[in-house]
């Protein structure tokens, strides 16, 4: 077995390897302490029946951790693996169990793999790969909550930790959801100042409730808080984080963004090595705030030696919950809640189809639910393949299910826990939370803090009513902003969604006037004014990184396919970002790997 870890910060002791940090109980373990504990763990083994046992020890201890990590326990006998609930750091492993890794490219080089069709499609479709397979065959991903046991060509997974928010009804008697919530919330704030210790806390800071909801209890606790944004001056989500900051007294950098520079960072050597560190063959690498994070630590505008903290939360997919024949009616309150600036793609991405509304009810069954995923996720381009379409129906069916019965998901509350948890592991897991790798790049330190493992659980108890359009975690968001920025309800409930054009001119000589000649030129207009409506058009769009796309490229693909759809045909060959080629599908229609 060989095992080749290659990123930093990884502690290797008596054939233990961890990197990350962990909560036991009131103690924080990491480095040397955290190896122990797995060390621990196989000493008290059964040696009768060791390869299970040593397995299920493992499991035993990793039920007891409370943080982001990974681990790799290896005996002469077996090797096993472990990622947190949140897969925050990932790891990769062969079908045959000969090689692990952290990077993805290490295992496929190791044994020469060729490309999986299906896999490859599901990536192209949707910029990520739902299960535990890559787009290189025999190349397999850990699952978040998972441990995998290697031994003698032998592969067998199993989950420790599972995610299945079907939260007691409203009016069930059961404690408070929201006030249960706060209460996990403040664990999950102990624990990060705990990992912070005496250093600042900089926050990539949105126009949403996410990032918000953290800037303001952190105010509130009296910590040294830092925002950044990045994007377009004028945009909605620069402007209300700039809002946001200034209301609650923090210091606030912003980075803009235009074409041309785009195309320097994209294709320089810096940008080409991130993105092929990053791409582990199961999800496309995180773009946004990569050149944003560069640029702020080079300038010394936000420090080195701080503790950083995407607002990435276990909330969103409820988001995009589907709504059900048989729920009673609910208004689209049209809350945005973005862990960066809501373009960035993470979550609220407007040239994006996973991320718009549903347009009608969905019946409360399997079937439907499943052709909802697929007609909602998988639309990064047009296609038109009954064989795929066939594959795809079965992983998404898979991925909600979660090992239960289909006859156990018949009601619109077991329902929609499968779809977030179809999300939890397909999109959050994988996509979103590898958002990390562009932090790790920048070389400063992370934690996740709305993916706790004390909010999660809490989350999971919210009732459907409140989880959906993530109305209890907003609630929450408001109530910290309206206190730590003594603001009304009113404003404390804006977002960049309800930013009026007259307030996105008006911001910079409200909240930072100091820079007006600095970011502006002198121009009191904002030079993005654009209406969402036309955000996906490529000079239109608010993160201007369709700057990283060869014009002549851009005259052939049509608007509707955004920069995502051309990332993902670029990394599968499809199309050159930099060069146009004859393979450019002008129609918007693409066609799948059929073997």
């Amino acid at each position: 077995m060989q095992t080749r870890l290659c990123g930093d910060g990884w502690t290797h002791e008596d054939g233990i390897s961890v990197r990350g940090r962990a909560f036991a109980e009131e103690s924080l373990l990491e480095g040397e302490a955290l190896a122990r504990r797995f060390h621990d763990a196989v000493d008290r083994a059964d040696p009768d029946n060791s390869l299970e046992s040593i397995s299920e020890a493992v499991a035993d201890a990793a039920v007891t951790l409370e943080g982001f990590y990974a681990a790799v326990v290896r005996t002469p006998d077996v090797t096993i693996l472990v990622a947190d609930g949140a897969r925050s750091i990932p790891l990769y492993y062969d079908a045959s169990g000969t090689i692990v890794s952290d990077r993805g490219t290490v295992v496929r080089d190791s044994i020469e793999a060729e490309r999986d069709p299906v896999a490859e499609n599901e990536f192209l479709l949707t910029r990520y790969v739902t299960g535990p397979e890559t787009v290189w065959q025999s190349v397999f991903a850990i699952q978040p909550g998972e441990v995998v046991r290697l031994e003698d060509g032998n592969v067998t997974r199993g989950t420790y930790r599972e995610y299945w928010p079907a939260g007691p009804s409203v009016g069930s008697g059961a404690e408070d959801p929201e006030s249960r919530l706060e209460a996990a919330l403040e664990t999950a704030l102990d624990r990060l100042e705990r990992v912070a210790g005496d250093r600042p806390v900089v926050l990539p800071l949105s126009g949403g409730y996410d990032s918000r909801l953290l800037a303001s209890s952190l105010v509130a606790r009296g910590r040294e808080v830092i925002g950044f944004t990045f994007g377009r001056s004028g945009h909605p989500d620069v402007e209300m984080s700039r809002a946001v900051a200034s209301r609650l007294g923090i210091q606030w950098e912003f980075l803009p963004y235009d074409e041309e520079t785009w195309r320097e960072w994209y294709h320089a050597s810096s940008g080409v090595r991130y993105r092929e560190r990053a791409f582990g063959g199961d999800a496309l690498p995180f773009l946004a705030e990569w050149p944003a994070l560069r640029e702020l630590l080079e300038r010394g505008r936000i420090p080195q030696d701080a503790l950083y903290c995407p607002g990435h939360t276990v909330a969103t997919p409820s988001e995009r919950l589907p709504v059900f024949t048989g729920e009673s009616s609910r208004g689209r309150s049209g809350r945005s809640g973005g862990c960066v600036p809501a373009t960035d793609g993470a979550d609220d991405e407007s040239e994006s189809k996973p991320d718009s509304e549903p347009e009608s009810r969905i019946e409360a069954s399997l079937e439907a639910l499943v052709e909802y995923v697929l007609e909602t996720h998988y639309g990064l381009w047009e296609w038109d393949d009954d064989a795929f379409r066939e594959a795809a129906l079965e992983r998404i069916r898979r991925g909600v299910l979660g090992g239960r019965q289909p006859e156990q998901l018949t009601d619109p509350t077991r329902l929609a826990a499968g779809y977030e948890r179809w999300e939890w592991r397909g999109r959050m897991s994988t996509f979103t939370n590898g958002d990390l790798r562009a932090y790790e790049d920048a070389g400063v330190d992370w934690w996740l803090p709305l993916w706790d493992p004390a909010y999660v659980r809490a989350w999971e108890q919210v009732p459907l009513e409140q989880r959906r359009e993530k109305a209890a975690h907003a609630s929450l968001a408001v109530e910290a902003y309206r206190n730590a920025a003594n603001v009304s309800k009113r404003r404390a409930r804006r977002t960049d969604r309800s930013l009026s054009p007259f307030d996105r001119c008006l911001s910079l000589l409200r909240h930072t006037p100091v820079r007006q000649f600095s970011e502006r030129d002198g121009d009191w207009l904002p030079p993005f004014l654009a209406p969402r409506s036309s955000w996906s058009e490529p000079g239109q769009h608010p993160l201007a990184w369709y700057g990283a796309v060869d014009d002549e490229v851009l005259e052939r693909v049509p608007d509707s396919r955004g920069f995502y759809a051309l990332r993902t045909a670029a990394k599968t060959g499809r199309l050159r970002l930099s060069k146009l080629t004859e393979s450019v599908p002008e129609n918007g229609r693409i066609e799948l790997s059929t073997e």
